[in-house]
């Protein structure tokens, strides 16, 4: 593959991609893990152009593989940043900044995936195991601090079979290569999740509490912003329950994760969407509250005016 002519990628100019790869594979491909589901969106084989601006960071509204194949650099990622090299593995969760500053010498040669998952906070977090392979996704998803690992040589070298038999099924497309090429990549995510399970601090990371709480924080948020409208009753324990844990433990868990407890992000929740209805001008006071979740029109004009410091009905 490193043989072949570089061309610009026609997802993103800073990237070289082997000529062949214009189309690029991987999309709309499922993976199971557990009850949850891997979207696969898109696998890339990159090279750093040498135009491409270092400084520019960004963000995906994915979540993404990063294995270097080739080269290494530095990769700055929410502030702090992380040298890689030939075999360096880097699961960036969506929404996270980050950019590369190729070192000098070889150009790093990247493979990308773009993934999301579905049904993740259906997963139970007590006692999962360092072996499953949903834990070991989950943790790096959910890190406050993402960063990557350097694996094992064996593990490098298998990876890098499983890409050059990638590469070999796209460069002969025999019949069958888009099934095989297919299954391939299923097999290196599997890899990679082991791979990295087996990288030097990867222990460490696991048996940290920090990503399971952030995990249990956002299921929490996922909740809220489902039910803060059409469920006026939901409470604590409830909710508490749909995530495993108990109501004290979790509101504990809340305010050292978002600052604020249960009923703050409940009441967050239900006053924005209240105030965006009333921002439209279709609807009056009462019927805004009702819409939002409150039961008590009355109760909501008190809220939203100790938070906004005005009544809501000046926005009418």
């Amino acid at each position: 593959m490193i043989g072949h002519k570089l061309i610009p990628s026609p997802l993103n100019p800073d990237w070289l991609i082997p000529e062949g790869w214009e189309n690029i594979l991987g999309a709309n491909i499922d993976y199971r893990l557990g009850s949850s589901v891997l979207h696969l969106l898109r696998v890339q084989f990159n090279q750093h152009a040498s135009i491409a601006d270092p400084a520019k960071p960004h963000a995906h509204a994915h979540h993404q593989i990063l294995y270097y194949q080739r080269g290494g650099g530095w990769i700055e990622s929410n502030g702090e940043t992380h040298s890689t090299d030939e075999g360096s593995i880097f699961f960036i969760p969506a929404g996270v900044r980050h950019h590369f500053r190729p070192a000098p010498g070889e150009a790093a040669l990247c493979i990308a995936l773009d993934f999301s998952i579905e049904d993740a906070g259906e997963i139970a977090l007590s006692a999962l195991p360092m072996e499953n392979e949903v834990a070991v996704l989950l943790s790096l998803l959910h890190v406050e601090r993402a960063r990557p690992f350097q694996l094992n040589e064996m593990d490098h070298r298998l990876l890098d079979d499983c890409v050059a038999e990638i590469v070999n099924e796209n460069d002969n497309r025999a019949t069958g290569y888009a099934t095989l090429i297919q299954s391939l990549l299923l097999r290196l995510i599997a890899l990679c999740l082991r791979a990295t399970c087996r990288a030097q601090g990867f222990g460490e990371h696991f048996r940290h509490t920090a990503w399971r709480y952030r995990l249990l924080a956002d299921r929490v948020m996922a909740v809220i912003r489902k039910e803060a409208a059409r469920n006026p009753e939901i409470t604590l324990p409830e909710v508490a329950r749909i995530c495993g844990a108990s109501a004290n433990h979790l509101n504990r868990i809340l305010k050292q994760q978002t600052g604020h407890t249960f009923h703050q992000l409940l009441l967050r929740q239900r006053l924005a969407r209240a105030r965006n209805l009333l921002a439209r001008g279709k609807m009056n006071v009462t019927e805004a509250a009702l819409d939002a979740g409150f039961n008590d029109s009355n109760y909501f004009a008190r809220v939203f005016r100790k938070v906004h410091g005005y009544p809501p009905s000046q926005m009418l």
